[in-house]
């Protein structure tokens, strides 16, 4: 899109994106063409573009709440006379009179600001909460656990939480654990269904052995379940040979993104998925039959392969490497995400090109492992420490530095677990406990067994 002098062209890419980022790509387009600049004022209405923009892009939503907090008294009472009835309006009422109380009498107004402008300001106790309570309402608490409203904090300890789903009832957990109300959080915890992460949770808030023996029985190893096993000092069990080398021409080229999209279509209708398993055991299909396998023994054999990828002395940066890969792309060297990540370590185009690499040979796993150490080594070099690290190569190192430093905690009596479920981004959150499970898990492969996550979060 940056690239092509023609507008025609750089709509046809736009079109092309599996999701369009409306700020980012059509800001774009606005610098080829007039109409796409209009569009972008419209979408993007900031204070500099209120003269410009027509009032039904302000009444759609094109003005942030955000925006919104900064105008000055008098651009607001002339755009509240222009705007018709509607939470927009409504909104703008709320910042002319600096009375943001009513906003949690109505439904849509109130969720229009929970999930967009969770400030300070709308803080305030509730007592009836009937009106958000729809299959939406864990996004209310989950905004206000991770946005530190005390007043709304405090109104939702008193809600009746039985009736909820999981979901709603896990951020009423984490509400009534930053509370520090352990009965409470007790009581919810034990409504919930059961998995590893509440067996975890109901063990630190007990101590009772049998949620202590329930992780123990679980085979799969995760976060939750490799600390248990550490601290029972059990070993965990680890597949990863799985070739054999009995296919002499594989079907698929781990290296062509067309062959991988036609391998997922022919995974996603397999019925027999052993026997398609087989026709994979090939070294150069190491990858794609570890993801079959996995999903055949029904995620019960913790499969970690060890494809040749790269070579260091240090093992403890190996062991990182390996977590960071099989995270990324689970090894498949032409792996490409819904955001454009590339190759075995997903990096993004923005940043191969701030490395000097190229952007078309990233399926080639060899350049693409090169880059992606290249970031990792600059990412420990500004933050240290392995967890952080990354939540860095997930989410960047400025919302590391923005919103993971300044809020976390390692010493508490739940923590640091407490604060690792308080990421505030949700990919970030899971990915932070994956990516240090599987560097505990590599690193015992390559030899190294004194890395272990009690090490690693004491630090």
């Amino acid at each position: 899109m940056k690239e092509t002098n023609s507008t025609v062209l750089a709509y046809k890419a736009y079109n092309s994106l599996y999701k369009p980022k409306p700020f980012l790509h059509l800001k774009i387009l606005a610098q080829k063409d007039k109409l796409f600049e209009n569009i972008y004022k419209c979408i993007n209405v900031k204070k500099e573009y209120l003269n410009d923009v027509d009032v039904s892009c302000i009444q759609d939503g094109g003005l942030t709440l955000k925006t919104i907090s900064t105008l000055d008294k008098k651009t607001l009472i002339n755009l509240y006379t222009k705007l018709a009835n509607g939470k927009v309006k409504e909104a703008i009422k709320c910042f002319i009179d600096n009375d943001f109380s009513k906003i949690f009498k109505n439904r849509d107004l109130g969720y229009y600001f929970i999930l967009n402008f969770p400030d300070k300001r709308i803080d305030q106790y509730i007592n009836n909460f009937s009106i958000f309570e729809d299959s939406y309402f864990y996004m209310f608490v989950k905004s206000v656990v991770l946005n530190n409203l005390p007043k709304l904090s405090d109104s939702l300890l008193k809600i009746d939480y039985k009736k909820f789903d999981d979901k709603t009832k896990w951020w009423l957990f984490l509400n009534a654990m930053k509370c520090n109300k352990e009965k409470l959080a007790l009581n919810i915890l034990k409504s919930i269904t059961k998995n590893s992460k509440t067996d975890f949770w109901l063990w630190r808030l007990t101590d009772e052995k049998k949620y202590f023996n329930a992780l123990l029985k679980r085979t799969r190893i995760d976060f939750y379940t490799l600390y248990a096993y550490e601290e029972a000092n059990k070993k965990f069990f680890i597949k990863n040979k799985i070739i054999y080398n009995s296919v002499k021409s594989p079907e698929y080229n781990e290296s062509n993104p067309w062959d991988i999209l036609k391998f997922f279509n022919d995974f996603k209708k397999s019925e027999d998925l052993f026997a398609f398993a087989r026709k994979l055991d090939n070294s150069a299909t190491l990858a794609l039959k570890a993801l079959v396998l996995d999903k055949a023994f029904n995620y019960k054999i913790n499969i970690f392969i060890t494809p040749d990828i790269y070579k260091d002395k240090n093992i403890s940066f190996k062991s990182f490497v390996y977590a960071i890969a099989r995270q990324e792309s689970r090894f498949i060297p032409s792996s490409v995400s819904r955001s454009y990540a590339l190759g075995t370590m997903q990096i993004m185009p923005f940043l191969v090109r701030a490395m000097k690499g190229d952007v078309f040979r990233q399926f080639n796993y060899r350049e693409n492992i090169i880059l992606g150490v290249k970031h990792l080594k600059w990412l420990f070099s500004k933050l240290k420490d392995p967890l952080t690290v990354a939540y860095a190569y997930n989410g960047g190192i400025g919302f590391v530095k923005r919103k993971i430093i300044p809020n976390f905690k390692y010493k508490g009596k739940y923590e640091p677990f407490l604060s690792m479920e308080l990421i505030p981004l949700d990919e970030s959150r899971e990915y932070g406990k994956k990516v240090i499970t599987n560097y505990v898990i590599y690193s015992h492969i390559f030899g190294d067994e004194n890395i272990t996550l009690h090490k690693l979060l004491k630090k």
